[in-house]
């Protein structure tokens, strides 16, 4: 998984960093008068514009670097988790049911998909390697839980992970099943930074 992300996540990065470089080396020039015209106060949008292009590239690059080691792991044990936060696994008799969700994208025709666990105990929802997966939301059927683990899976590791969790684990399996357009959410971010206030892990 990490891999993958990083491919995507470090040119786009390093593009964006070398795109900010180059605002604000042309808004320098604008204050400075080097283009062969008077001092213009004006280049200071450039180099504000400039900074943001390139603190985004910065966020890019640091986010791909840090996630290249991300992986995913199934065995008789559970999923193995393994991220910048560290390495987990969620075992298997923690958990009531695991499914696949989906939904569609609007005019295009790809899918957004998700692998969902279900936990049949309570979960810490600031996990430092799991929180990122946490989701709060009513169950779909009232036998599952609120709090449950979202694994986003529109990669190419998808049926790979599917086939590998029907293998050890068939009991569990739910099947698939469609959800409304924006299911996926984001984690919940603000909350876990409030819980986590001074706590050290």
């Amino acid at each position: 998984m990490g891999r993958s992300a990083a491919r995507t996540e470090v040119p786009v990065g390093a593009g964006c960093t070398v795109v900010g470089a180059f605002v604000v080396l042309g808004g320098v020039a604008v204050m400075a008068g080097l283009t062969g015209k008077a001092p213009n106060p004006g280049g200071v949008a450039g180099v504000v514009i400039g900074l943001l292009i390139g603190f985004l590239g910065v966020v890019f690059l640091s986010a791909g670097w840090k996630s290249r080691h991300t992986f995913l792991c199934v065995d008789h044990t559970g999923l193995w988790v393994s991220n910048p936060g560290g390495q987990k696994v969620i075992p298997w008799d923690s958990l009531a049911g695991v499914g696949l969700n989906w939904c569609g994208t609007g005019s295009r025709p790809a899918k957004h998909y998700s692998v969902e666990l279900y936990p049949n105990a309570p979960v810490d929802r600031d996990d430092p390697v799991l929180w990122a997966m946490v989701r709060d939301e009513e169950p779909l059927r009232p036998d599952l839980p609120r709090l449950r683990y979202r694994l986003v899976a529109n990669s190419g590791f998808r049926e790979p992970l599917v086939a590998a969790i029907q293998q050890y684990v068939p009991q569990l399996w739910l099947g698939e099943a469609e959800r409304e357009r924006g299911y996926l959410g984001l984690p919940d971010v603000k909350g876990h930074r409030e819980r986590t206030r001074g706590r050290t892990r």
